[in-house]
């Protein structure tokens, strides 16, 4: 309905206006938190009632709308915002942690100040006299003359409204700024004015600050940011084969609530779970809808406190509420099995906060296998030891071994997403524990046996240099060139033979392993291991190496010498 409402509004401005204001105002503020930034505005405005529209939105849409456009541009927006609105944008831009931000403060207080001597007043009105010393405390010294008038004038500031509280402003620009407010609040409130100043001349600046922070907590905590030890627990295991379908909540709040509440920022995401976004667009019955969409932003909401980012940081907060969706995504694939009338069951059946915990839990059980694998007796539970790992298995093993567990991919680190991205980790450290078990008992090789060789005149010359694809290429050289697969470094006038004996070179003459070379390999690790899918993991790592030695070595021209200090492969002694 929203986007057809949008296609049929008329280029001509006059005429868009005219169509525009022929809707209700719930179709209005349906099209404005369908847009986003300027174009937001733009329809805002484009209505007879803007200041109803804008004091219809919910507060975290407010505020979005404020940093995607910019104070400076926003001030007429600002300008129309209920006191409750004006308060969220400063409880969320004004901090950084616990602490106040000087500069964003300065900031905004301007702000309020081109905003108009009206808004200033409603914000005197309303807000706790407490905030507002709070406030003045970083920027005023306020000091008293107690009867000493004519000897104090010489060292204290000039300014002063009453000929008793004297201010000391702590900055040229903090003057031309809070000097005007000052005035005004003056003037609306002479005898709050100076219980004002008689709390900044008593006061303690931190503990002010503490009190400041706890208020403001309160105050976001009825807009469904718990506290940090609350938001936590979403991240709390929950063993996804433990999950039964639970009872749906009892009470569904009103629909006016529901507006207030939650946010269309963090609806936007939901295509980061395709699957989930799915299943969540065939449910038509209104009250799950509601109650899916206060669930969803409850669960958002917890996730941007639990991960302590900056709450003014929009770029941090999307990634938040992406990473969200994926878990979801995720824990419903798992629990479904990919089944969609069964996920669509769980999805009417289960809280959403316990959807992503299971999401989660899948990832911890992840992370607890590779945990296994790093306490066995190959790594020996010395997490220095995965050095020995190649990139990028190594990149993807530390990935999983996080607090909260990541994906590696295309050289960074991403989300578990879906269902195929665990079966791929979940793979990949039974790839790892085959191949370090088969190393630890053909090779007698370890990392402490490797920590102490002697490497003196050796290419490597540090430990760490040397990875498993290194270990099986030397090998599988001293297997060709002496006939005993084992790890000891080879000698430099023999890299040259051994080059020889397992390249050809294809049609662009580059050098490649030589097909015998391969199907040697292959039946070897059939004689040796009696398992499918371990011989599969073999193959994969051996394919893996010679990728990588085709890479290092397939380059280099027959009849040029090879220099082992720029090429890694092979442990060679001089």
């Amino acid at each position: 309905m929203v986007d057809f409402l949008l296609m049929t509004l008329p280029e001509d401005p006059k005429e868009a206006q005219k169509v525009f204001n022929s809707l209700p105002i719930k179709n209005q503020l349906d099209i404005v938190l369908k847009a986003r930034g300027k174009e937001r505005l733009h329809y805002l405005f484009l209505s007879e009632h803007s200041e109803e529209l804008v004091q219809q939105l919910p507060e975290l849409e407010v505020f979005l709308t404020v940093k995607e456009i910019g104070e400076r541009d926003s001030l007429e927006l600002i300008s129309l915002t209920t006191p409750e609105q004006f308060l969220y944008l400063l409880d969320l831009d004004f901090w950084k942690r616990d602490q106040l931000d000087p500069e964003k403060i300065l900031n905004w207080m301007e702000i309020l100040l081109e905003s108009g001597e009206k808004k200033v007043t409603q914000f005197i009105q309303s807000t706790d006299p407490e905030f507002i010393a709070l406030l003045l405390k970083k920027f005023l010294h306020v000091t008293t003359l107690e009867g000493e008038h004519l000897e104090g004038m010489d060292r204290i500031p000039l300014f002063t409204l009453d000929q008793f509280y004297f201010v000391d402003f702590k900055g040229k620009k903090t003057g031309e700024v809070f000097e005007p407010f000052l005035r005004i609040l003056y003037r609306i409130k002479g005898e709050g004015y100076r219980r004002l100043m008689e709390s900044l001349v008593c006061e303690i600046e931190p503990e002010l600050e503490e009190a400041g922070y706890r208020l403001r907590n309160s105050r976001l905590s009825d807009y469904g940011f718990p506290d940090f030890e609350e938001s936590l627990e979403i991240y709390h295991f929950v063993n996804p084969e433990s999950l039964i379908l639970e009872e749906r909540p009892l009470k569904v709040r009103a629909q006016e609530e529901i507006e207030k509440g939650s946010s269309i920022f963090y609806l936007t995401h939901q295509n980061e779970g395709p699957f989930f976004s799915s299943i969540l667009s065939k449910i038509d019955d209104p009250h799950e809808q509601d109650r899916l969409k206060q669930e969803i932003t409850a669960l958002c909401n917890k996730a941007i406190v639990a991960e302590a980012i900056d709450l003014s940081n929009i770029a941090a907060m999307e990634r938040v509420v992406k990473k969200v969706y994926h878990t979801l995504n995720l824990g419903l694939q798992y629990l479904s099995k990919g089944d969609e009338i069964k996920a669509f069951e769980i999805l009417q059946s289960l809280p959403i906060q316990r959807l992503f915990q299971c999401g989660v839990g899948t990832t911890l059980l992840l992370r607890k296998k590779a945990e296994s694998i790093l306490k066995g007796t190959w790594f020996s539970d010395d997490q220095e030891n995965l050095v020995f790992l190649d990139s990028p298995h190594f990149e993807k093993f530390e990935g999983i071994l996080r607090k909260r567990p990541a994906f590696y991919r295309d050289w960074i680190y991403e989300d578990f997403k879906n269902l195929q991205d665990l079966k791929e980790a979940d793979a990949f450290l039974e790839f790892i524990e085959v191949i370090i078990d088969f190393l630890g008992k053909e090779l007698n090789v370890s990392p402490r046996y490797l920590k102490e060789l002697d490497l003196s005149g050796c290419y490597p010359e540090e430990w760490r240099e040397i990875t498993l694809s290194t270990i099986f290429f030397t090998s599988l050289a001293n297997q060709i060139l002496r006939g005993t697969f084992q790890f000891e470094a080879i000698k430099q006038g023999q890299v040259k033979d051994f080059l020889y004996r397992v390249f050809e070179s294809d049609a662009q003459g580059k050098g490649v392993i030589k097909m015998e070379v391969k199907n040697g390999l292959r039946d070897w690790y059939y004689s040796i291991e009696g398992e499918e899918i371990k011989r599969q993991h073999l193959l994969a790592f051996q394919d893996f190496c010679l990728d990588l030695f085709e890479e290092e070595y397939g380059k280099i021209p027959p009849e040029e010498k090879v220099a082992p200090r720029f090429v890694k492969g092979l442990l060679i002694r001089k």
